[in-house]
């Protein structure tokens, strides 16, 4: 459980299923800085959408990646990671903040004050890196000619199952004992899930009975389980696993965690705030 000073800081400043909130902002300042890139990543969203689909409504072809396919993944994964470095600051400052807040002696005022000001700073900047990065992201879709739902489909099985990294839920963790999940990874499964449910039925139309059933029971034993991957870590089938070795060493490069918890989102604007779910 992150700490209280964490919670709010990330909760109020940054939550990937709640409102980025900006009020510490001057409005000009907020207007003419902030809101540039979350405007532009808004307008290539519309576009992206428009071309490829909606991201909830993509179902995969049957049969596991196609190589060309996992090549534009990588070419997306390249054009993002440049954004990495900032996050992890990000990521940086919110663990000193804890590290003050879970010292025994009472910390440096001083030293309390300079943290929470870089702190903050962070949370107002992220409000343009993540429209930065979806706006990255999405040209870089829309040049590859990939749209988010197969994007979040190969991202998920590839750095959640495939590789094993925890999926990301600190900015809406739940208030109760954390042992619940925030809004946004419940809206993540939900949405994978239904792309397994009509990945069973290519696979099925394509005369693979027992790749469909095996699909299907993964399926359901998430949404009674209420796991958060396909598999579970490391369980990928050995098809979809040997197809993600053979472009292993740029797919292991090509992970950002502390920039994970916003790679799959779509933003939106609702007055002065901004959301991205």
């Amino acid at each position: 459980m992150a700490s209280s000073t964490r919670k709010w800081l990330v909760g109020c400043g940054i939550g990937c299923g709640g409102a980025i909130v900006l009020s510490i902002v001057a409005p000009l300042l907020f207007g003419l800085v902030m809101m540039r890139p979350l405007n532009k990543a808004i307008e290539v969203q519309d576009q992206l959408a428009a071309e490829m689909g909606a991201r909830d409504a993509f179902s995969p072809p049957a049969g596991v990646v196609a190589p060309e396919r996992l090549e534009a993944f990588l070419a997306v994964r390249q054009a993002v990671m440049p954004m990495c470095p900032k996050f992890t600051k990000f990521a940086e400052d919110l663990a000193r903040m804890d590290d003050l807040g879970k010292q025994s002696d009472q910390p440096d005022k001083g030293e309390v004050f300079r943290a929470l000001t870089r702190v903050s700073g962070s949370v107002v900047g992220m409000a343009g890196d993540i429209g930065q990065l979806n706006q990255l992201r999405n040209e870089a879709l829309l040049a590859h000619r990939m749209g988010l739902g197969e994007y979040t489909w190969l991202y998920v099985l590839v750095y959640h199952s495939w590789l094993g990294n925890p999926v990301p839920d600190t900015a809406d963790e739940d208030d109760g004992d954390g042992d619940g999940d925030g809004p946004r990874v419940e809206k993540l499964r939900a949405l994978v899930i239904g792309m397994m449910r009509r990945y069973a039925e290519a696979e099925a139309a394509a005369g693979r009975a027992d790749q469909a059933t095996l699909w299907r029971t993964e399926a359901d034993r998430m949404e009674g389980a209420a796991a958060e991957i396909p598999f579970g870590a490391g369980g990928l089938p050995a098809a979809w696993a040997a197809a993600f070795e053979a472009r292993g060493e740029e797919l292991r490069a090509a992970w950002c965690g502390p920039m994970a918890e916003f790679e799959l989102g779509q933003v939106r604007k609702s007055g002065m705030s901004v959301h991205s779910e």
